[in-house]
């Protein structure tokens, strides 16, 4: 036996019972019963053919759900900010310009990361609680002449949600020049969107495109889905700089196989949360997208016809801009956000969150999407929140 002296001894680690919430925050979303029991299917090695075949199937439900016929899908082993340094990272190099389309804190992440490798950020900045017009992006590109712009789609620490048809074609059509002859490529964040509103990525000209499992997927968090178009393939072929060693696409994609060669070893990715993956997407394609879309506009429908009954008030003041996934409500003067999500907590054990980045102090975020994306789901929280309002009122009398 060693003679060294332990100077930390064994930690006292007890069983540790939770009251499990309903989760109706922007995120992270309860489960499918299917997801929790895909979490303990049997351990795969990243060697074996079995292995294969399952992110085989992966890549094919992820060409589904993000609409592309592209060969280069994937899933990060990360959070979905990996997926934001991955498409960002794999597409501009230090002293290429991104242009950033910001309206909340999302798009700040964005422009964090890219300072960090050196790219040069420019942005064009709207308020928080509303979106960008072709018109106001379009004398940007124009001057910048940016290798690429990023925007996300919903915003789930504003409530809004980016109409992206017509900007593909802009990014590429407008700058004949700023990359060979196909224009600055479009970057988007389909976080807190991807399976629950319509979403076309080809169609829509999209060239880097991430989303996260969490959400919508009801799925768990920690893999996260991204997906390439021919012209960022083009230009991830062509770069003349190394994203780093785990975020490289073109190591990635020979260990994914996504040219059908190729099976190399890469990392070590969690089998639960592959096998959790494939049953997200398994339950996607069993509803099919447009039944979830359906869902999804429904359910919020019904979510805000129930809060302007009880005269709740929205961030974002157009119906057109507000997010299926995530809805921001403002509180009447006087009232302290977290303490109304705490009282919420204690008298009805639904967790819904206070604001994010630019909504802190000035918003409630509540999430209804995935597994929770139902009518009586939508009726149960507008209910709580109209009881905690009523309660918060009577105590400070």
């Amino acid at each position: 036996m060693s003679s060294n002296k332990f100077i930390v001894p064994p930690p006292r680690i007890v069983n540790r019972e939770v009251v499990k919430p309903l989760l109706c925050g922007p995120g992270p979303c309860d489960y499918w019963p299917s997801v929790a029991e895909a979490l303990s299917k049997p351990v795969l090695t990243p060697i074996c053919d079995e292995f294969f075949s399952v992110l085989d199937e992966i890549r094919a439900g992820l060409q589904y759900v993000f609409q592309t016929r592209s060969k280069l899908v994937l899933a990060m082993s990360g959070s979905g900010h990996s997926g934001m340094e991955a498409v960002i990272s794999n597409l501009v190099g230090r002293g290429e310009t991104l242009l950033i389309a910001s309206r909340g804190i999302w798009d700040q992440r964005a422009n964090i990361i890219a300072n960090r490798y050196g790219i040069k950020v420019e942005t064009i900045s709207i308020p928080m609680n509303v979106t960008f017009s072709a018109e106001q992006l379009e004398p940007e590109l124009k001057r910048l002449r940016p290798t690429a712009m990023f925007i996300t789609h919903g915003d789930s620490s504003t409530g809004t949600l980016q109409n992206l048809q017509g900007l593909g074609d802009l990014c590429h059509n407008s700058l004949r020049f700023s990359f060979r002859r196909y224009g600055a490529l479009l970057l988007v964040d389909t976080v807190v969107t991807l399976g629950a509103v319509p979403f076309f990525m080809d169609e829509w000209g999209v060239d880097g495109v991430y989303t996260s499992t969490q959400k919508a997927f009801s799925g768990p968090a920690g893999i996260t889905p991204v997906a390439f178009s021919a012209r960022a393939e083009e230009k991830i072929k062509t770069r003349k700089h190394d994203p780093p060693f785990y975020f490289d696409i073109k190591l990635l994609a020979s260990q994914w196989n996504c040219y059908g060669s190729t099976r190399t070893y890469h990392h070590t990715m969690s089998p639960p949360l592959f096998w959790a993956l494939r049953c997200c997407l398994q339950e996607i394609a069993k509803e099919t997208l447009p039944a979830s879309w359906a869902r999804h506009e429904a359910t919020t429908a019904r979510f805000h016809k129930r809060l302007r009954e009880y005269s709740f008030e929205f961030l974002v003041p157009k119906p057109e801009d507000r997010l299926a996934t995530v809805t921001t409500v403002v509180l009447p003067k006087g009232y302290d956000y977290m303490e109304f999500v705490k009282t919420m907590r204690a008298r009805h054990n639904i967790l819904i969150f206070a604001g994010l980045g630019p909504t802190v102090g000035k918003a409630l975020r509540i999430g209804l999407m995935g597994v929770n994306s139902t009518i009586q789901v939508a009726d149960a929280v507008a209910e709580a929140m109209a009881d905690t309002l009523r309660a918060l009122k009577k105590s400070s009398l």
